[in-house]
């Protein structure tokens, strides 16, 4: 009995030296707990600053101090380069110009002498170029059926195209008859052809008593546009090179 109680003793000493001197049991509960809080703390710091570096980067303000600055596509992409292409249509809209029929009387009695006529490819329309000594004659312009007849003779011209735009000037004419000699103003081809997409050519059809007559062959009836220039005078017909109307 007497050994039983020695060794109880000394059991019971060993677990209370187990306890720091000078400390009870509550006050170990107590550090540990402490312990465990400040762990937590430590790794809860940790954590936040591995998500500021993998997440966001950090800039300074406007009064110095450091703000979190999360990662954006938008902001930090390059613009897009431009898909689209510009494509040059084969025709374009020619402003101003339909099929109807486009006259002007005469402003005076004069005869208006031509001096020389040209016909030409332009971006979406060709065009033919009438000019004159003095002032523009009056016109009548407009499609007309064929066969195409020269005046005065009324033979049949053959003329190239499926279409043909007469024009029709008075009081004009290619020959001066107040000169004397009646000397030719106009001394260029009654034929024209250039380098036309749907003109085909340009035809003198008649000079008679300050009536002179061009027709164009185009092909197909394609829109038209009459406008007039000074200086010198001069009548232009542009045809649109768009698709047939």
């Amino acid at each position: 009995k007497q050994y039983y109680k020695e060794n109880r003793r000394e059991a019971k000493s060993i677990h209370l030296c187990s306890v720091p001197c000078g400390s009870s049991v509550d006050d170990m509960g107590t550090r540990t707990m402490r312990y465990r809080s400040v762990l937590s703390l430590v790794a809860l710091a940790f954590s936040a600053v591995t998500c500021t570096v993998s997440c966001g980067q950090t800039s300074q303000g406007p009064s110095g101090s450091s703000s979190l600055v999360t990662s954006s596509t938008s902001a930090s992409a390059p613009e897009p380069e431009s898909t689209s292409t510009s494509t040059v249509a084969p025709s374009v809209s020619l402003s101003g110009a339909s099929l109807s029929p486009v006259s002007r009387p005469a402003a005076g009695s004069e005869t208006s002498l031509l001096r020389a006529a040209r016909l030409a490819g332009q971006p979406g329309y060709d065009r033919f170029v009438l000019e004159f000594n003095g002032t523009l004659p009056g016109y009548d312009i407009g499609y007309v059926e064929g066969p195409i007849r020269a005046d005065p003779s009324g033979q049949v011209l053959a003329v190239d195209g499926s279409a043909f735009l007469l024009i029709r000037l008075e009081p004009s004419s290619g020959v001066d008859l107040t000169a004397d000699g009646a000397p030719r103003s106009f001394t260029g081809s009654g034929e024209i052809r250039s380098d036309t997409v749907v003109v085909r050519e340009a035809a003198l059809a008649g000079d008679f008593e300050a009536v002179m007559t061009w027709v164009l062959g185009v092909e197909g009836r394609h829109a038209f546009r009459v406008t007039e220039f000074a200086g010198p005078p001069r009548l232009v017909i542009d045809v649109s090179t768009s698709a047939l109307n």
